[in-house]
């Protein structure tokens, strides 16, 4: 019978689904703002916010030992938002996000390569299904996209971003059992913050109130998404976690439902319907595995 880890992939699954929310939200913001503004405008609302969090909890400061992997973990995450912004402006969003899901087949790789996890056949099950799944939902969009929609510097930044979103969560595995979440979630905003800052400045236009306020929700989502997913890494595998990720296929479905009016074809229900038992099969219960230190950078 199976077992589930309930608590942890719930959190997760809501996680992932802040995060799509606030996808959309980029992808609405990418029309009139160049990809650097819309990083630096994330990291600076979404640092806020995890700010108030931070003191809110009466988090103590971390100390020097603390600052320095969530520094070089914050390299990758800002690499991260740049390259999956500029898939998500410049390629249909059907294409990046198909790209996208690529990510949970590198978590359960670097997840077996730095932190010795060793995926069960439950869990290449699971991305066998959610892949399919994801494939039975593009299957229409993408055999329409036409070449004048390709982008190839887009896919490659779509490629790169799985990878490099794929390396940032299995560190966060690392730190998320060491390091309390406010001060996990602090850092990852204020460094990348401060990288993106430059080119932020460099491509600056000036918002309107309301794109003030549309910037504010693409920051309180991404720190609410990325505090679910310190909390649920920090309690399960991330190769488990990591097939999670194609839930945002169903976010994506709700989301398009309810705010847009879009009725998912047959095919899209199909391909969901793959995905949600792939997550299930995914999230049985492992027995605890060792975790080691894991460091980035000199």
């Amino acid at each position: 019978m199976f077992r589930f880890q309930v608590g942890p992939a719930l959190v997760a699954v809501t996680g992932i689904g802040f995060l799509s929310v606030m996808d959309g939200l980029v992808k609405h913001a990418a029309t009139e703002h160049a990809v650097g503004q819309i990083a630096t405008m994330r990291y600076a609302f979404g640092a806020l916010v995890a700010y108030l969090v931070f003191r809110a909890t009466r988090t103590p400061w971390p100390n020097r030992a603390t600052l320095t992997p969530h520094a070089w973990r914050s390299v990758v995450v800002a690499l991260t938002s740049l390259t999956f912004f500029y898939s998500l402006a410049s390629l249909p969003l059907a294409v990046a996000l198909a790209l996208s899901f690529t990510s949970p087949i590198f978590i359960a790789l670097f997840a077996a390569v730095i932190l010795g996890e060793r995926p069960g056949r439950s869990i290449f099950v699971a991305l066998v299904l959610g892949f399919a799944g994801v494939l039975v939902v593009l299957w229409n969009e993408l055999s329409h996209t036409g070449e004048e929609a390709t982008n190839a510097l887009g896919l490659a930044a779509a490629l790169g971003a799985a990878v490099t979103y794929a390396l940032s969560m299995v560190v966060l595995k690392s730190r998320a059992a060491r390091d309390p979440l406010p001060t996990i979630v602090l850092l990852q905003n204020s460094f990348a913050g401060v990288l993106v800052a430059p080119l932020g400045i460099a491509q600056w236009t000036a918002p309107t109130g309301s794109e003030i306020f549309l910037f504010l929700g693409i920051g309180m989502l991404g720190t609410a998404g990325h505090l679910c997913m310190a909390w649920a890494y920090g309690r399960a595998d991330a190769s488990r976690l990591g097939v999670l990720e194609y839930t945002a296929f169903v976010w994506a479905l709700f989301i398009g439902l309810l705010a847009f009016g879009e009725i998912p074809a047959i095919s899209t229900l199909v391909g969901a319907a793959l995905i949600v038992g792939g997550a299930l099969i995914a999230s049985r219960r492992a027995r605890p595995a060792r975790e080691p230190e894991v460091e980035i950078g000199p």
